[in-house]
């Protein structure tokens, strides 16, 4: 089973048993995850008492999705090496087919009554994410295991650079690399606190002083005395300020380092990754100072949805390396990026709810606010920790599309034009 799974997910040289068909056990870990995103895209769409109003229609329609999304699976040829299209497109556009004909199947056969039109649209993300995730991981193992020299096989030697033109080939090649990510990241680290007699604390700053500015600006000039309004700037503030830094690094990542993408031969997607991970590294070291202080001073007890902090802040941080992908190509090119980037930033701050609670917004107004891409992972840090509650479905919906779609796109378009680079800087 095990070789089976081998060749469909790295496409070796190896070809599998008979022309081009996939095993049954191929389908097994995907039948698998079918059946639990079905399940938990109602559970995450009906998080209240309504879940077993409508789990009875889940089940019933089960076996019609999970069918319909593995004969789409079949088709796009996801579980046999080769094709016209790369395995990720093939997989998107298999996750999209296979849950667009299983609603209408569905719909026809056994009618919506009972059903939720949403939920097959978070089951569609929860697949695709499910089906490349397992992929990867699997595929990164396999990578792992592969000796750190030049490989041969069958007798001739393989470039590195000619793997490194395809998503997954990129992925595995930042991981195969991940020294040079971390000494990139430490040198940053280092370089930004040499010399000063404060070091860290100089992270915490500025977070403090706009928190101050803020605090003063809406409770004693604008008159909003909202209880807690200073720890519900803070989430807001120090996820902004995460985004921006590593947004606003990630613009010089290629085009500032034309020494040495010139010279050295090494994934050129670890320049934009390290910037993103040097400002996660200031920012979880922030957090790790102001979010115990908030939290005792406020008084807010520990509770369970606190735990999926790390989960949101996961998705944060794919969608900012997707979007340091795009900027970080597009200004390889044109310098003018930067520019347009502040203006961007600006626009999106007053769009994402930050220094304003969500909640008091006229209904008309929430979801196109909520569809600003910083605004899921802004409103999740806010209702796990400040209201204490579970996200909803829109948000978890809204936080993994923008995470996947950034990290994809971005990716892609890096991928695309980085045999460039070398000649635009």
């Amino acid at each position: 089973m095990w070789e089976a799974f081998l060749m469909a997910i790295t496409s070796t040289s190896e070809r599998p048993r008979g022309p081009g068909i996939a095993t049954p056990w191929a389908f097994l870990p995907d039948s698998v995850l079918a059946i639990g995103c079905y399940l938990l895209a109602y559970r995450l769409r009906f998080p209240d008492s309504r879940f077993e109003l409508f789990v009875s229609g889940a089940l019933t329609s089960l076996w019609l999705v999970v069918g319909c999304q593995m004969l789409a699976l079949l088709v796009a040829r996801v579980h046999v090496p080769g094709g016209r299209f790369r395995l990720i497109s093939r997989l998107l556009v298999a996750a999209v087919a296979g849950t667009a004909v299983a609603a209408t199947v569905t719909g026809v056969l056994i009618g919506f009554e009972g059903l939720s039109r949403i939920a097959f649209l978070v089951d569609l993300v929860l697949f695709a994410i499910a089906a490349i995730g397992w992929r990867s991981v699997y595929m990164l193992v396999a990578y792992m295991r592969r000796p750190d020299a030049t490989a041969v096989i069958e007798g001739e030697l393989v470039d590195r650079a000619v793997e490194m033109t395809s998503f997954s080939a990129t992925f595995l090649s930042v991981v195969r690399y991940r020294e040079l990510l971390r000494n990139l990241v430490a040198k940053d680290l280092k370089l930004k606190y040499r010399g000063s007699v404060l070091g860290f604390l100089w992270s915490l700053v500025n977070p403090l002083v706009m928190i101050v500015v803020y605090t003063f600006a809406f409770t004693y000039i604008l008159g909003i005395r909202t209880e807690g309004f200073v720890f519900l700037v803070l989430l807001g503030i120090l996820a902004w300020t995460f985004f921006v830094n590593a947004a606003t690094m990630s613009t010089g990542s290629i085009a500032d380092s034309g020494g040495l993408v010139k010279s050295v031969f090494f994934p050129r997607a670890i320049l934009p990754t390290a910037t993103v991970l040097f400002n996660l590294a200031q920012y979880l070291l922030t957090v790790l100072v102001f979010l115990p202080l908030m939290l005792a001073w406020y008084r807010i007890p520990p509770s369970l949805p606190m735990l999926l902090y790390p989960v949101f802040l996961a998705l944060q941080v794919v969608f900012v390396i997707g979007v340091a992908m795009i900027l970080s190509t597009a200004t390889a090119f044109f310098r003018d990026v930067r520019h347009l980037l502040e203006i961007a930033l600006a626009v999106m701050f007053w769009t994402t709810p930050i220094i304003y609670d969500l909640s008091i917004l006229p209904e008309r107004l929430r979801l196109p606010i909520l569809l600003s891409p910083m605004s899921p992972y802004v409103v999740a840090y806010q209702k796990v920790f400040y209201y204490g509650e579970w996200p909803d479905a829109v948000l978890w919906f809204l936080a993994m599309t923008y995470a996947l779609a950034a990290l994809l796109i971005g990716v892609s378009f890096f991928v695309t034009f980085q045999d460039r680079f070398a000649e635009q800087v």
